[in-house]
């Protein structure tokens, strides 16, 4: 036990008020690029592909940037990053699934289709019928997906953020200072 730490950390902002405004950039700037690729002829085949993923990690690297800035003295740690970074993430994700579920329900028909056909493709769906694949392609499915699949990768960019934006590290807790219950 004596190899773990407590850490006391400093939260220098309003992150909730980070986390809302950063994830409506987040969201519509994944959704500016899904509107994007289909007006570039370049529609998507899945719901959240490598595109969508770096997006992803700039645009969260953008939104704890920007709400280093607006603090008082420009320190952030790592978990104050982390949090407005997932946060923001989460957010923008779920924006990015309603506007995925419009734009495949309105915008691209043969999204469906498209999906249909990467599914089929998969060795370990082999097993399914069409009509199993054709529910799995249904928009609700596919906007599910892409807010599942874009929280995870939002897990993993805010790390990544966390560690690249912190400036300040938290006070070791000495064993005087630990919480007695």
């Amino acid at each position: 036990m004596a190899l773990i730490k407590r850490y006391k950390s400093k939260i220098y902002g309003n992150y909730w008020l980070g986390i809302l405004k950063f994830g409506f950039l987040i969201g519509f700037g994944l959704s500016f690029i899904l509107i994007f690729r289909r007006w570039l002829d370049d529609p998507i085949n899945q719901p959240v592909g490598f595109i969508e993923n770096f997006a992803m990690l700039g645009l969260i690297f953008i939104s704890v940037y920007l709400y280093k800035l607006g603090l008082a003295e420009r320190r952030i740690t790592f978990k104050e990053s982390y949090i407005v970074g997932f946060g923001s993430g989460v957010f923008g994700s779920v924006i990015y699934g309603m506007s995925l579920y419009g734009y495949a329900l309105y915008l691209d028909h043969g999204l469906q289709n498209r999906c249909f056909d990467v599914q089929r493709a998969i060795e370990s769906n082999s097993h399914l019928s069409n009509a199993d694949i054709m529910y799995m392609t249904t928009p609700q499915s596919i906007a599910l997906s892409g807010i599942m699949l874009s929280s995870i990768m939002a897990i993993l960019w805010a790390m990544v953020v966390g560690v690249l934006l912190r400036n300040e590290k938290g006070e070791i807790i000495s064993k005087d200072k630990k919480f007695k219950i």
